[in-house]
C-alpha cells in the first residue's frame, strides 16, 4: 500500500470511520489483549490430536474461543470435518470430537475478538462451501479496511454469516474469477492490516504473512510433513523442527507436489513486528523473529536497571510475562529476585463478576502478595506495561497492605499512549492512562513511591541484545537486525557491551554499572562488580552465542532458494529489518491521530 493510500486511511480514522480501539470490555487484569493464535498442519496423520497440542501451546493468545478443521488427503472429496466451541481448548475438544476430526491435514485457531463480537458465529476456522470444495480460513490479527470492503461486497451481494474481518477474505476469494491461488493472492492486496493467514482447501494449504509481518507465522517440519504456528514454543510443543519464518508478504502453497511453492502477494516492504509480541503477548520460551523472549525481557529489565536503578531490598515481578525482566533488572542491580507476587491460575474467569466489590476481591483470588517476602522491604515492581493503570494500582496495594515500606514501580515498555493501529485490542485513548497524564501524575495515580518506563531507545536496544548487560550479551546485532553475523554479530563492542550498549566503556562496558548505578544509586561497587565481570565475560563469548542464536538468518545457513523465491537478496532482507530492530512502535507515539511510515524509525527515536 502507498504512502498515500496509508494516509488516507489514517485520516478516514480520524474523521470518525472504522479503526480498532478495543471492545471496551474490562478484565482484572488491565493488559492489552492478545490477538489470536493460528496452528496448521499439512502432511501428518492424525492432524487433528497434533493441532489441539499446537493450539494449547497458543492458548495464551486467546481464551474465548477455539476451532480445528480437518480434511484427508487421500479422500480430498470429502466435505471438511470441523468443530468449534466457547472455551479453552482443553474445554471445547474431548477425545471423542478429536477421534471425530479425521485427517491429515488440519489448520486451529484460538480466539480473542478484536473485530466481531465474541460468539460462536466468529469463531474459527470460519468453513464455507467454495465453488471448488470446502474453504477454511483461519487467522491472526485484525484487517483495518474490512468494513469498507464488506460494504462494497454486500452492495454487489454477497451474504454475511458472521461479523468477523476474517469473512472478508473469504468473499474476495470466492468472487474472483482467478484460480484457487491467485484469487489469495489478490484478496491478500486488497486488504490493510497486520495478519497471519492460513486458508485450505480440500487439496491445498496456504500460509500468509502480511507485507511488515507484524503478527508473527513460523513453519517447522515434522514426520516428512510440515506445521505452522504463531509461536514457536508450539512447535516445540508438537516436537517440530523450526524451519524458518514466514516472511512478511509472502505466501507458501502446499499441496501441489513435494515442493512448497512460494509467492509474492506484495512488494519486500520493511519488518515491523508488534513491539508488544516481545513485551508482553509471546511465551517466554518461543522466538519471534529469531529472538528468544525471554533472553530479550531479561535484557528490558537489564537495561531498565541501568536506566532507572532504585536502591531497595527486593525485586518482584508482575507474573506472569514481567518475571524474565524481574530476573534481569535483579542480576543488574546485584538486588535479591524473590516472589513477591503469586498468581493463581485457577480462579476461572472472575472478571465477569457483576459488581466492583466482588471485581475487586477477585483480584486477590488472581493474586496475592508473599508478606513474608516484601513485609519491612523496600519493594521494586516489574510489570510490563500500564494501560489504564487500575491493575498497577491495585498491586502496588496489595504489596503496601502485605507490609512493603516502599513500593519502586518500573515498567519495561515506553509509556502506552496510543491505540494500536493493527490490531490489537486497546481501549480508547481517553482510557489510556499514558495518554492523559505525566509520568509523575501516573505515579501518583498508582499509590507508588516512584516510577519509570523503559526509553524507546532502551527497549530497542534491550530486543536487538545490545545491553550489554549480565547475561544481556548472547543476541548480539545478528539477531535483531535479522541477517548474517560479521563484525556486527555478537563482537563484544558491537555486540552490546561498552559503545553500542550505551553505557560505560573499555573494560567495564556495559558494566559500566559500577559507574553509572554505583554513582546515582548507591549500590556498592562488590553489587555492580558481579553485574560487570558476568557482563563482560558474555562478551569474551559473544561471537560464537551470537553465532548460534542468529543462525536462523544467516545467509550462509538459511535456506537462500527460499530467499530467492521470495524475491529477495540476503542484502535485501537485512535492509528490510534494521528500522526499530524490525518492530512496529507506533503505539508508543504521542502524536496522535498520524500516518504509520513503517519506512523510518519511531519518531522519538530517530
Amino acid at each position: 500500500m502507498s504512502a498515500e493510500e496509508l494516509s488516507g486511511l489514517i485520516r478516514s480514522w480520524a474523521d470518525g470511520g472504522y479503526y480498532n480501539e478495543g471492545a471496551g470490555r474490562e478484565d482484572l487484569f488491565d493488559k492489552v489483549r492478545e490477538e489470536c493464535g493460528v496452528f496448521g498442519v499439512f502432511g501428518i496423520p492424525d492432524a487433528a490430536a497434533l493441532t489441539y497440542y499446537g493450539l494449547h501451546a497458543l492458548q495464551h493468545r486467546g481464551e474465548e474461543s477455539c476451532g480445528i478443521c480437518t480434511v484427508e488427503s487421500e479422500r480430498p472429496f470429502e466435505s471438511f470435518r470441523a468443530h468449534r466451541g466457547m472455551g479453552l481448548v482443553k474445554e471445547v475438544f474431548t477425545k471423542e470430537v478429536l477421534d471425530g476430526l479425521r485427517g491429515d491435514r488440519a489448520i486451529g485457531h484460538v480466539r480473542y475478538s478484536t473485530a466481531g463480537s465474541s460468539a460462536l458465529a466468529n469463531a474459527q476456522p470460519l468453513v464455507f462451501k467454495y465453488r471448488d470444495g470446502d474453504l477454511a480460513v483461519a487467522t491472526n490479527g485484525n484487517l483495518v479496511n474490512a468494513p469498507e470492503i464488506r460494504a462494497e461486497l454486500e452492495a454487489a451481494g454477497s451474504i454475511f454469516q458472521t461479523t468477523s474481518d476474517t469473512e472478508v477474505i473469504a468473499h474476495l476469494i470466492a468472487r474472483s474469477p482467478l484460480d484457487f491461488v491467485g484469487a489469495v493472492k489478490e484478496a491478500l492486496r486488497r486488504v490493510v492490516g497486520g495478519f497471519a493467514f492460513l486458508i485450505m482447501t480440500n487439496n491445498r494449504l496456504i500460509a500468509a504473512s502480511d507485507p511488515n509481518g507484524l503478527r508473527p507465522l513460523c513453519m517447522g517440519r515434522l514426520s516428512g510433513g510440515y506445521v505452522f504456528a504463531s509461536e514457536t514454543c508450539a512447535l516445540e510443543t508438537v516436537g517440530a523442527e523450526f524451519v524458518r519464518d514466514i516472511y512478511p508478504g509472502e505466501m507458501l502453497i502446499l499441496g501441489e507436489g513435494d515442493e512448497i511453492r512460494i509467492e509474492r502477494f506484495a512488494p519486500l516492504e520493511r519488518r515491523a513486528v508488534c513491539a508488544m509480541e516481545y513485551i508482553y503477548f509471546a511465551r517466554p520460551d518461543s522466538d519471534v523473529a529469531g529472538i528468544n523472549l525471554h533472553a530479550a525481557r531479561k535484557r528490558m529489565g537489564s537495561r531498565l536497571a541501568i536506566e532507572s536503578f532504585v536502591d531497595a531490598d527486593v525485586v518482584t515481578g508482575v507474573p506472569d510475562s514481567s518475571i524474565s525482566a524481574a530476573i534481569g533488572y535483579a542480576e543488574q542491580t546485584g538486588i535479591p529476585y524473590e516472589l513477591g507476587l503469586i498468581k493463581n491460575k485457577y480462579t476461572g474467569r472472575t472478571f465477569i463478576q457483576p459488581s466492583q466489590e466482588l471485581r475487586e476481591r477477585g483480584v486477590k483470588m488472581k493474586l496475592s502478595a508473599v508478606r513474608r517476602v516484601v513485609e519491612g522491604k523496600r519493594v521494586v515492581m516489574i510489570d510490563d506495561s500500564i494501560v489504564r493503570g487500575t491493575t498497577s494500582r491495585r498491586i502496588v496495594n496489595l504489596l503496601r497492605e502485605a507490609g512493603a515500606v516502599e513500593v519502586h514501580v518500573r515498567i519495561t515498555s515506553p509509556p502506552f499512549a496510543n491505540p494500536c493501529f493493527y490490531g490489537i485490542d486497546t481501549p480508547d485513548r481517553k482510557d489510556l492512562i499514558a495518554a492523559q497524564m505525566s509520568v509523575e501524575e501516573i505515579r501518583k495515580a498508582i499509590n507508588a513511591d516512584s516510577l519509570q518506563f523503559l526509553s524507546k531507545e532502551g527497549f530497542i536496544e534491550a530486543v536487538m541484545g545490545r545491553v550489554g548487560a549480565a547475561g544481556a550479551i548472547g543476541a548480539g546485532v545478528a539477531v535483531g537486525a535479522g541477517v548474517g553475523l560479521g563484525a556486527a554479530g555478537g563482537v563484544g563492542v558491537a555486540g552490546g557491551i561498552g559503545g553500542a550498549g550505551g553505557v560505560g566503556a573499555g573494560a567495564a562496558g556495559g558494566v559500566g554499572v559500577a559507574g553509572g548505578i554505583g554513582g546515582a544509586g548507591g549500590v556498592g561497587a562488590g553489587a555492580a562488580g558481579r553485574a560487570g565481570s558476568a557482563g563482560v565475560g558474555a562478551g569474551a563469548t559473544g561471537g560464537s552465542v551470537a553465532g548460534l542464536a542468529g543462525r536462523r538468518f544467516d545467509p550462509s545457513v538459511l535456506d537462500l532458494k527460499g530467499l530467492e523465491a521470495a524475491g529477495l537478496s540476503p542484502a535485501e532482507f537485512e535492509a528490510a529489518l534494521r528500522i526499530n530492530g524490525g518492530m512496529c512502535m507506533a503505539c508508543f507515539d504521542n502524536d496522535y491521530p498520524t500516518r504509520i511510515d513503517f519506512g523510518k524509525p519511531s519518531r522519538t527515536c530517530g
